[in-house]
């Protein structure tokens, strides 16, 4: 159909994406239907539909993450993370949950110290680099070469 959407910004400057179609910045029939479907399902009115949708459009990651954390507050629980342990240990599977999600932190944490680390040695790469010659960036030192081989080292991680 050749539509293309835009960003949209609202009066008070906060952005949106209120996706606009057409020659005349319509919106589409499909963000109407899905209005009007969030309105029935959720009971809302139609400002409140929109406004939900536009969330949604803005960032998907970010809409569920605020959904599931308001899910889980309404069962009582702290936080995302609690309601997700919590409601897997009511299934029995609460130790299998807590596993992953320390697995998933430690990649997380290694993953970080290895992209600092690497931009550590480079650094220190390219500052013996200039300290052995200011005025040369041919010559490598034996300094060098060994902050070199730690870096690869490094982002084979």
């Amino acid at each position: 159909t050749g539509h293309h959407g835009v960003l949209n910004y609202n009066t008070v400057g906060k952005r949106t994406t209120a996706l606009k179609f057409g020659p005349f910045g319509g919106k589409s029939d499909e963000y109407n239907k899905t209005v009007q479907n969030i309105m029935k399902t959720k009971g809302l009115s139609e400002e409140e539909a929109k406004r939900d949708y536009d969330s949604y459009l803005e960032n998907p990651n970010n809409y569920a993450l605020n959904k599931g954390e308001a899910y889980y507050k309404d069962l009582g629980y702290k936080s995302l993370m609690d309601g997700v342990v919590g409601e897997a240990e009511k299934k029995g599977q609460g130790a299998e949950v807590r596993a992953r999600i320390d697995k998933f932190k430690k990649e997380s944490q290694l993953k970080g110290i290895s992209v600092v680390g690497l931009f550590v040695v480079v650094f220190l790469y390219f500052k013996i680099q200039y300290d052995n010659d200011p005025g040369s960036t041919v010559n490598i030192s034996r300094d060098a070469r060994l902050a070199q081989e730690a870096a690869n080292a490094l982002f084979l991680l």
